[in-house]
């Protein structure tokens, strides 16, 4: 994830040797190894004091979601129907609590109230109904008769709603209407039935059906498009790799989409809006040269495709899983900067493939892509690039300690160890420590 403040310029080409290359390699082969080790060690230290306080369930694992959802242009209503597919690693188990945000009187713009309500919950096998209970953000579910161990069940979640957030219902620059959804750190709890929390991570699909004047894009491969006859088109796109909620998304625009050649076996695409495709389609060109360096240096690409998206993202840039959200940018025309697109598709990595367990550990999502950014730029542009990025890194983390006035806008502790745990669960997370500490 990149701020929307800092969005680096493109940087020109300066070459580098063979034998920096590997050297490079080794080095970030040795790191590799260093991170199996801390990421061992840290959460025990971790979880004694962190304020990460989510209701984790031991009990049960969400093996996979399916999402159907209905959009429209007459109203900001959501309909929805989620498939969640749960193991049961113990027995007994006679009800599981899922994240979803009810109606509490809260109104949008329009003045319509926001919320979802759960109109029922149904046993996949036998189509039978369970109980539940929705209040305020929790959704308790019964699994109609307990569970035995390594027992697998699916449940029909059918809902409807305003999302308050997580999936924003907006305008583009342009003046049209958009759907993106954007997660992060836990609003997909404002439009999706879920466990929303990275320690729990599943397989992931999305079946929407919208009006046909839209294109859909999402996590994972194209499964399905076709053009109903009320004049709406139905989408799915299927991912098959695990992910944590906060980078499960659909973007539903008018897009124009460029299909670039295959890199080591990954589909790359560029999707854009149809005003913005000469400057769009440049920008996100250097995708592929990004996914050849990565997948040679740090290891395969875990996601069925990558594309990378314009939307209206509140980042700079988001590192949803395989479909990548950037901020809609501004000028004309308009581009994204190479440092931007490096970070982001570092997170296919570092935040999205390896994820923390608690939110408190986010530097190493946030600290590996701020230092594979700096990495990369050495192997393309010359060392002086990687010493000037580590040296810049530097300069913000000791600012930040002293509480210079730049980063008092973030959190002006001069005792501010790099897990922190009395941030809340919120933007406060990404702080110096986390990205310029932790590279």
């Amino acid at each position: 994830m990149a701020s929307l403040q800092t969005c680096p310029e493109h940087i020109q080409s300066e070459g580098t040797d063979r034998k920096m290359m590997m050297e490079r390699s080794s080095a970030v082969s040795r790191l590799m190894a260093g991170v199996l080790i801390l990421s061992l060690c840290l959460p025990a230290v971790g979880r004694a004091q962190t304020s990460d306080e989510y209701p984790r369930d031991p009990d049960i694992d969400i093996r996979h979601y399916a999402f159907r959802l209905i959009l429209a242009d007459e109203s900001d209503t959501i309909d929805g129907v989620a498939k969640i597919t749960v193991y049961f690693r113990t027995a007994g188990v006679s009800d599981f609590t899922l994240d979803l945000i009810g109606r509490s009187g809260s109104m949008n713009p329009a003045g319509e109230e926001t919320g979802m309500v759960v109109e029922s919950v149904l046993r996949e096998d036998g189509m039978v109904r369970v109980e539940h209970e929705h209040e305020g953000d929790r959704l308790r579910i019964g699994t109609g008769e307990p569970s035995t161990t390594g027992e697998t069940r699916s449940f029909l979640v059918y809902y409807h709603g305003i999302p308050a957030d997580g999936l924003v219902i907006s305008q583009n620059k342009f003046g049209e209407r958009t759907f993106f959804g954007d997660n992060w750190p836990n609003r997909a709890r404002h439009w999706l039935p879920s466990i929303d929390h990275p320690y729990d991570k599943a397989s992931c699909e999305f079946l929407v059906i919208a009006p046909n004047t839209y294109q859909v894009v999402a996590n994972g491969r194209l499964i399905e498009e076709t053009d109903l006859e009320d004049g709406t088109r139905l989408t799915r796109w299927f991912e098959e790799a695990p992910l944590p909620t906060k980078v499960m998304v659909i973007g539903v625009a008018r897009f124009a989409v460029q299909y670039l050649p295959v890199t080591g076996g990954v589909p790359i695409q560029t999707w854009v809006y149809p005003q913005d495709r000469e400057g769009g389609f440049e920008s996100f060109a250097i995708a592929r040269q990004v996914m050849d360096y990565f997948e040679k240096v740090i290891g395969p690409f875990s996601y069925e495709k990558l594309a990378n998206v314009q939307s209206r993202t509140r980042y700079g840039g988001m590192e949803n899983a395989g479909a990548i959200f950037y901020h809609e940018g501004r000028g004309d025309p308009v581009s994204w900067g190479e440092s931007l697109i490096v970070h982001e598709m570092a997170h296919q990595w570092f935040g999205d493939s390896a994820s923390e367990a608690d939110w408190h550990h986010i530097w190493l999502s946030e600290g590996f892509a701020t230092y594979f950014t700096s990495v990369y730029m050495e192997h393309f542009y010359g060392v002086e690039q990687f010493r000037e990025g580590m040296a810049g890194s530097r300069q913000r983390v000791l600012a930040y300690y002293y509480g210079n006035p730049e980063s008092s806008r973030q959190r002006p502790h001069t005792d501010s160890p790099l897990v922190d745990t009395t941030i809340p669960i919120s933007n406060g997370l990404l702080s110096t420590n986390s990205y310029q500490k932790g590279a």
